[in-house]
């Protein structure tokens, strides 16, 4: 490094630590206004950088709106340009323009329009999305100026397709009925611009002046023709007028499986054995119900199609069940022929319900909802919507984003040393702190009061977690002058108010909802009766006696002639897995095959010593293939010809913990990816650029930390014990290893290189104030007090599906690495997930076995896996294959998987030795005795390798390879990445 980097280094250091310093000295009586003035000021600063959100959301700048709602023609935009997206004629059918617009991921586009009069504006798309893509469309809107966004939602603008469930039922070998994958309805749409998020239903408008505006669309994801752009007038719906008789006798019943179309490919149905339900089976599995955990999140619809016999007013009626929020309703909009009837068909309450009930829609005085038909056939839509508690949603997070601010303010006057002795009257420099705190106390128990209008006036326990903090405010206030050594229940406990708002919102995000039957009856109809006790007692005992005969998928149900697959995975993955392994594989190899769910992978051991293991394990854990095969096991994958040809989709370093001297015992299936994630929005208002290397992740550090910020890495987040996934990296990148050639040598770890690595990660805790333990990195970056760090899949998938509200907000980038003399960047990193091994049995079985493992892991397989996973049950259900060439297939943002591709490319995994449990738990106690008790790395690490030693020495022996003496009988060569590289023939 040269010099004027070192000086720039350490000038920030030193920052950082008189800011530190500073910050813990108390401020004397006569500067008490200047400390609150300045804490103040830099708080409102803090609150806008950390909720653009909140801050600049519709809500907020609506308020704002001086003009009238434009109700004349609609206004169309014609294209100006862009930096890419392109001109075409062929328009798929499309009426509308001569020419359409074909824009993908990553183009831009400009249009312009003529606006005569200062009004409020809908904005509506004509689009057709005509990829495969189970993602949806989604763009940025500026207006007039690129980067200029109107409000916090034209960040993230969605256009959803249409899914159309297979029209014939299947069913798997065990004649249970199993969820198809739907297909994408290629065809124009129109599409009002709307909250992404779902929050609220109604179009949003943008407030124009008369004069030339232009639009500024960014492509984020999807390919699709974009049509005519206008500006409409805001869709209405009539007012209610009251409630009618809906005389007659006519009785239409629609199956809630049934539907004919959804915007979400993963809303399906479910077989629910309950005696409310039909059709109901006693044996055999039947989809009979919406499943809830598909039906759950705000914006998704589902659409039934039914016939009216007879013109007239007709009730709807629904049996249901709704079991997310105790004792509060889930609201759904509903339509007929696409159209919300009136506004008391808007946000309809179904009410908390564990069972199924039938109940017909009322309005808020109990009468029955009529709704006009004609003879002939229509349609029925319903709409998840947050609608009735946005403000609700929205004043809870605004009240987490000052909670925040306020932490910061008190951390910054009393310090981050809370000594219970030092007498520090923080009242006299924030005067109005305890005012501030029961100000956000009562707002939250006055949003709870206003809710209880859906309880019906008594308590709303999903929003139970929302009092507590309020109490938890008002003891904070009572004793303002205690707060420091109280900080952590303010904002950054797993007890603190933050936590329990977040729980709040995350309770009130859940939607769940599962539809059996619906039903359009007139006033003369009978609606069918539930149950009554002892049915539903019988057809318990019914079920109850069925469940000890149903073997689906159990490994005591098995043809020995078949080759035996277990699998380490729930009934969803294995239901697929069987169903392609019945239509492609047994087909085109002659070899049947048999899943069953893995009672325990870590008894896989025991299995084979009874004799009772499979042909195949796949879905295990990638430390346990190591274990089984240094017991002589499993069979050596390496021996059959087309190994390598099998193995040149995956990067050679997921293969070395599987690995021993030249055999390869286990096939990697899936990768636990690390990703560098980050609030754009965040690092924008800074003006941060996204760092490259752990040197730029330390620069930046003083800017985040003055400003109560913060970055993530993730050895923090490993509670029980800091595995290789979060203490390796850096010892490698430096140079370090953990083994030298030999495993009779013992472990490195103490070298000169290893110590050095071992240190730079310690002092990102020790030195730089990093925090040491976060229990849940997805809240934090949720709330924006740790707006970047370094997360795996499970935190990733946390934040792409359960954060909606940051959609257009973060980003990822590959984990920064250490920059080597040369002036290249080492990324080297552990990414192993699961694997697939080969018991050893006879010859023929182990040959079928690996015509199952090369078809299983090859890329048409695993590509068409993972889209059927993801595309059937959601995104959350990403499949992370660790076959590269599978991965880039999948539906995954593009930006996002160019990442995570090459994150790939840098994994070189721990390889496996006896005693490598004892190194791992040694280097985390290591970690834990320098950065929590404070010793010394050198000496910490001296004692971890004696440990280390002894163990691995006390295992050679076990397994033969040194004698009692500690003489060699067999040499155990540990594979590394050069090693490795000729078995796979690379």
């Amino acid at each position: 490094m040269n010099g004027k980097k070192s000086a720039g280094r350490l000038s920030k250091l030193l920052a950082a630590l008189l800011m530190i310093s500073f910050a813990d000295i108390a401020v004397p009586a006569d500067a008490v206004n200047a400390p609150a003035a300045s804490s103040a000021s830099s708080g409102v600063y803090d609150k806008q950088l950390l909720s653009e959100r909140i801050s600049n959301n519709y809500s907020k700048v609506s308020v704002g709106y001086t003009a009238k709602e434009y109700n004349g023609e609609d206004i169309s935009f014609g294209y100006s340009g862009g930096n890419s997206g392109a001109l075409t004629s062929d328009t798929m059918g499309y009426t509308g323009a001569e020419s359409v617009l074909d824009l993908h991921a990553g183009d831009k586009a400009a249009f312009s329009a003529d606006v005569a009069e200062k009004a409020l504006y809908a904005v509506r798309f004509d689009y057709i999305s005509y990829d495969d893509s189970v993602l949806p469309v989604e763009f940025s809107m500026a207006l007039d100026t690129e980067g200029s966004y109107p409000f916090y939602e034209c960040r993230n603008i969605k256009l959803r397709s249409e899914w159309i469930p297979k029209s014939e039922k299947a069913f798997d070998r065990y004649n249970d009925e199993v969820v198809t994958v739907p297909d994408k309805a290629v065809k124009w749409q129109s599409a009002y611009f709307t909250d992404s998020s779902g929050r609220r239903s109604a179009p949003l408008l943008i407030e124009m002046p008369a004069g030339q505006h232009t639009l500024y669309f960014e492509v984020k994801s999807g390919s699709f023709l974009l049509g005519r752009v206008s500006l409409a007038a805001p869709e209405s719906i009539p007012g209610y007028s009251g409630a009618r008789t809906a005389d007659g006798s006519e009785l239409i019943m629609i199956e809630g499986e049934d539907y004919i179309c959804s915007n979400e490919s993963s809303i399906h149905a479910v077989a629910e054995f309950d005696a409310g339900v039909s059709p109901y089976k006693v044996t055999d599995s039947e989809l009979n119900s919406i499943d809830p955990a598909s039906f759950d999140t705000a914006g998704q619809s589902l659409t039934y199609r039914f016939n009216a016999a007879a013109a007239g007013y007709y009730y709807i009626a629904m049996n249901y069940s709704q079991a997310d929020k105790t004792d509060f309703p889930v609201f759904i909009d509903v339509r007929i022929d696409d159209k919300i009837p009136d506004t008391a068909f808007s946000a309809c309450e179904m009410a908390y319900s564990t069972n199924y009930r039938i109940s017909t829609l009322s309005d808020h005085d109990g009468k029955k909802l009529p709704v006009y038909l004609e003879p002939g056939e229509h349609t029925i839509s319903c709409t998840i919507t947050l609608d009735p508690i946005c403000n609700i949603l929205e004043s809870v997070e605004e009240i987490m984003a000052g909670v925040n601010d306020l932490a910061l303010e008190i951390t910054k006057v009393a310090g981050t040393n809370s000594d219970k002795y030092r007498d520090l009257s923080l009242s006299r420099y924030i005067p109005d702190l305890d005012t501030k705190l029961r100000a956000y106390a009562d707002e939250l128990t006055e949003l709870e009061a206003g809710a209880r209008r859906f309880t019906g006036g008594s308590n709303v326990a999903v929003m139970s977690s929302m009092l507590i903090a309020a109490n938890q405010l008002r003891s904070l206030a009572d004793n303002p002058d205690e707060i420091p050594y109280r900080i952590g229940e303010l904002s950054s406990s797993t007890n603190s108010v933050n936590q329990y708002l977040a729980n709040t919102i995350d309770s009130l995000l859940k939607n769940g909802l599962a539809i059996d039957r619906i039903w359009l009856y007139q006033e003369g109809a009978k609606l069918p009766e539930p149950p009554g006790f002892f049915e539903v007692i019988w057809k318990a005992i019914e079920r109850f006696v069925a469940s000890f005969f149903d073997q689906s998928y159990s490994a005591s149900n098995i043809d020995p002639e078949h080759v035996q697959v277990w699998v380490n995975r729930s009934s969803q993955y294995v239901q697929v897995m069987q169903k392609m392994i019945d239509e492609y594989f047994t087909p085109g190899t002659g070899i049947d095959v048999d899943i069953s769910i893995m009672p325990d992978q870590y008894k896989l051991v025991l299995a084979n010593s009874s004799g009772n293991a499979p042909d195949v394990a796949t879905g295990i854990n990638y430390t346990i293939p190591y274990e089984l095969a240094i017991r002589g096991a499993l069979a050596d994958m390496a021996k059959y010809p087309d190994f390598q040809k099998t193995a040149s989709v995956y990067e050679p370093g997921f293969f070395l913990t599987g690995t021993i001297g030249e055999s390869v015992y286990s096939m990697p299936e899936t990768m636990n990816f690390w990703v560098l994630v980050y609030r754009s929005d965040v690092l924008e208002k800074l003006g941060l650029s996204v760092p490259d290397t752990m040197q730029d992740v330390i620069d930046m550090l003083p800017e985040l930390q003055m400003r109560g910020l913060n970055f993530y890495y993730p050895t923090a987040g490993m509670r029980a014990m800091r595995n290789f996934h979060g203490t390796t990296p850096l010892i490698v990148q430096s140079g370090g290893a953990l083994y030298s050639g030999l495993a009779q040598d013992g472990t490195t770890l103490g070298s000169e290189a290893s110590v050095k690595g071992f240190t730079t990660l310690t002092d990102l805790f020790t030195v730089y104030d990093m925090p040491v333990d976060i229990d849940n990195f997805y809240q934090h970056f949720r709330n924006g007090d740790i707006p970047i760090g370094i997360c795996d899949y499970g935190s990733y998938n946390l934040i792409s599906n359960a954060a909606p509200e940051l959609a257009g907000s973060w980003n990822i980038a590959i984990v920064p690495g250490l920059e080597q003399p040369d002036g290249s960047i080492s990324r080297n990193t552990c990414g192993c997930a699961e694997s697939t091994v080969i018991f050893r049995s006879s010859e023929e079985r182990e040959a079928k076995a690996w015509e199952f493992i090369k078809w299983w892991s090859s890329t048409p397989v695993q590509s068409e896996f993972g889209q059927t996973m993801q595309i059937t049950y959601g995104d959350e259900y990403l499949w992370t294959t660790a076959n590269v060439e599978a991965f880039e297939r999948l539906p995954l943002d593009s930006s996002h998987k160019k990442v995570i591709l090459e994150f790939a490319k840098n994994v070189i995994d721990v390889a496996r030795v006896p005693g490598t449990y004892m190194l791992e738990r040694e280097i985390s106690n290591a970690f834990n005795s320098v950065v929590v008790d404070g010793k010394s790395a050198q000496t910490r690490i001296d004692e971890a390798v004696k440990v280390i030693d002894r163990e691995m020495k006390r295992k050679l022996e076990e397994f033969g390879y040194i004698d009692s003496e500690g003489n060699t009988l067999i040499e155990y060569r540990i594979p590394d990445i050069n090693s490795i590289m000729p078995i796979l023939g690379r």
